[in-house]
């Protein structure tokens, strides 16, 4: 590692995280000059530059996990050790080679994080490796599309009293819930190419001879006659919403590869974590 990049990782984070981080940029910079071979030096100089900004951001989310205690001390230092993961990273290594956006390379980073807290045969596991290859491939705006096809369709509040609310307040506490996410893809534009686009990377399915209710979309299916759409619609961002849904959106579903890249998304645009209960087991 040259001693710039030391001094960036080392800068960073310190412990099993700082250890890890130097390991996987010594791999790192392997994979990049193999992929790259050939390529002017320029492009491998820049490609390397990309995959350290991904890595400074992992290095800090795995620290996170670090402090969380010595059992995930020991899976951290254990990781680059099993295929799969190492499989993980230098795909993500190369994804974040290819772009130099922020964004793109703290998804990259949150999902390779979170692996490490799930385990190898899981669904999470199986779709990790599939979701980076897919990122490097898509625009921010195909990104945004996946963030809100897995907000309208999967994204829902947990912890709260459904069956105990009346039809009012469950329309008011629902609403709190979708509004502040909603309002994160307020003037999203797209065209049907990118939905074929992301159904050609498996991320979606375009249907043009489907029509679907947004309401029954949104709605949890024990509430389903629950929510007053009319209030929704009304507002603002529920005028929005029913445009871009309106616009083909509703003809598009994602698949479980878009949904996770999208959860991903949501959850990098409004700065929370969002479960993804079941994912990460057997």
């Amino acid at each position: 590692m040259d001693p710039l990049s030391i001094a960036i990782i080392s800068g960073t984070v310190g412990g099993v995280a700082g250890v890890f981080s130097k390991e996987v940029w010594d791999l790192g910079r392997n994979w990049i000059h193999s992929f790259y071979k050939d390529h002017k030096p320029k492009a491998i100089a820049k490609a390397e530059q990309n995959s350290l900004d991904f890595l400074v951001q992992l290095a800090q989310r795995v620290k996170t996990l670090e402090e969380q205690g010595e059992q995930q001390e020991k899976v951290i230092e254990d990781s680059l050790n099993h295929p799969e993961f190492s499989a993980l990273i230098q795909k993500a290594i190369i994804a974040s080679a290819q772009t130099e956006d922020n964004q793109k390379h703290q998804i990259l980073a949150n999902l390779v994080a979170d692996r490490l807290t799930k385990e190898s045969e899981s669904l999470f596991a199986l779709s990790s490796q599939l979701a980076c290859d897919a990122i490097a491939k898509l625009n921010l705006r195909q990104l945004k599309i996946l963030g809100l096809l897995s907000t309208l369709w999967f994204i829902r509040p947990t912890g709260y009293p459904l069956p105990t609310l009346e039809k009012e307040q469950f329309t008011k506490f629902y609403m709190d819930f979708l509004t502040p996410i909603l309002n994160k893809y307020k003037g999203l534009t797209f065209h049907k190419w990118d939905l074929l686009h992301l159904e050609s990377l498996s991320c979606a399915k375009w249907d043009p001879l489907v029509s679907r209710d947004l309401k029954k979309v949104l709605t949890p299916s024990e509430r389903s006659e629950d929510l007053d759409f009319t209030i929704f619609a009304e507002t603002e961002v529920g005028k929005e919403i029913k445009r871009m849904w309106e616009s083909d959106l509703q003809q598009c579903t994602p698949t479980t590869l878009g949904h996770l890249i999208g959860t991903y998304v949501t959850s990098n645009l409004v700065n929370v974590d969002i479960s993804l209960e079941g994912w990460g087991e057997l």
